[in-house]
């Protein structure tokens, strides 16, 4: 079971969108989710395998084994019917934020938020990342207790030299570029003008040859 894999998708996570491993129904096509990445952390498929079967699904070698609370049983199984009329999605809601997400959030942000804005380097992906919640958790709460998120100068400081930095890059390779293509200009001409010298010169011992009968 350890190298069992579910299939990735994407789905509504409050106003985001996160990735989360499925499982369907061999019987009834029904689904479920696992949001396992939603925020930075990624969760393995073990632990997938283990919500599902958490959530009372028979989790089997394959898809062809697997089946919902609903056909687990294999006397419910018997014979597959209209699949319009049975077909049922058994989606997990996402979870929610809880008392507790907020008060760790809000913990988090009385100590990295400053006055009107972020202390540096901090910003609300940077909480989420160190949270391990999905950032609109964070923008939630920063809203309701705190206030914008600011300006952050050491960071506002960063992205503009990481810009200058980043133009400064691409004008030298675009020069670079430019050197390049006129010094293989330039090593063409030499390689003519010296096969036109080397016809030149044949052409003169020739002539000296002629003259000095």
């Amino acid at each position: 079971m350890t190298d069992r894999t579910f299939p990735e998708v994407t789905i509504p996570y409050g106003e985001l969108s996160v990735k989360a491993m499925r499982i369907t129904c061999a019987h009834c096509d029904g689904v479920a989710y696992f949001p396992h990445q939603t925020g930075f952390n990624r969760k393995p498929p073990v632990a997938a395998a283990q919500h599902f079967q958490n959530k009372g699904w028979l989790v089997g070698s394959g898809p062809r084994k697997d089946f919902c609370p609903l056909h687990a049983s294999p006397a419910k199984r018997k014979g597959r019917k209209n699949m319009a009329d049975t077909k049922a999605t058994i989606a997990d809601k996402p979870r929610e934020m809880s008392r507790d997400d907020r008060r760790i959030i809000n913990d988090k942000l009385d100590e990295v938020y400053g006055r009107d804005a972020y202390k540096s380097p901090w910003t609300d992906a940077a909480v989420a990342k160190d949270l391990g919640v999905p950032r609109d958790w964070v923008v939630q709460v920063r809203d309701q207790f705190f206030g914008p998120a600011g300006s952050n100068p050491l960071f506002d400081e960063f992205l503009k030299e990481t810009g200058r930095m980043n133009e400064a890059f691409s004008a030298y390779a675009d020069s670079s570029a430019v050197a390049e293509k006129a010094m293989a200009d330039q090593k063409r001409s030499y390689a003519e003008l010296s096969k036109r010298m080397d016809t030149y010169r044949a052409l003169a011992s020739k002539v000296e040859r002629e003259i000095g009968r």
